[in-house]
């Protein structure tokens, strides 16, 4: 496990053997997830994670950490992701991008553009959390963890020592074969890229202002 510069990106390589994960990799669509490399042994399978995928699933997805990103990320490449079946062009990902266009004009206190700005189900009804239903359509646990609230969590349990050893389970696991201790430890490393990286990310799908009342 390590980060390598594929495609001029820096990204996460995992090998892993094939006996962990039979079924071969479902197609993913839209181009941001993962990229096929060639396995580097007999009998391993090579998993090529960009970071930039990393920062934009996990505000899509609302996940609580990176590596519980990678985790979804590796679900969904098993798994696939299903047909839109829809002749308005939205797919799984459509309510997750509207959610977080939705909050990004909130945090930046646009109540009236915000307001315009809300999720829907595939069937044209407001979603609740536009995360949670891209995450069940994508067959995940649907429990979305609020950034600012996940980040207070990791403050607050930093300022603990005894909570330091309580860590929660994650909502999404890792494959067998993928150690969650040494991924974690990988991604810190690169925590600050992959930081800027959702930074640029969010403010590229954030909707312009065009009304400052």
């Amino acid at each position: 496990m390590r980060i390598a510069i594929i495609n001029a990106q820096p990204t996460l390589l995992i090998d892993r053997p094939l006996s962990a994960d039979i079924t071969p990799p479902a197609a993913v669509t839209d181009g941001m997830t993962t990229i096929t490399a060639t396995p580097p042994t007999p009998d391993m399978r090579h998993d090529a994670i960009p970071l930039a995928a990393i920062a934009s699933w996990r505000p899509l997805l609302g996940t609580s950490t990176d590596g519980e990103t990678v985790a979804a990320i590796l679900h969904v490449r098993r798994h696939g992701e299903p047909d839109s079946g829809s002749e308005s062009g939205r797919n799984a990902w459509t309510s997750a991008y509207e959610q977080v266009e939705h909050d990004a004009l909130e945090d930046l206190n646009q109540v009236r553009a915000a307001s315009l700005h809300r999720a829907f189900t595939p069937t044209g009804a407001l979603a609740p959390d536009g995360r949670a239903e891209t995450r069940r359509l994508l067959g995940l646990d649907s429990t979305v963890t609020d950034p600012h609230e996940a980040d207070a969590a990791i403050a607050a349990a930093q300022a603990v020592a005894e909570s330091t050893t309580d860590e929660p389970e994650p909502s999404i696991r890792l494959p067998a074969g993928v150690d969650a201790t040494s991924l974690e430890t990988l991604l810190a490393e690169h925590a600050a890229e992959i930081q800027t990286a959702r930074e640029k990310f969010i403010d590229a799908i954030t909707p312009p202002i065009t009304d400052r009342r």
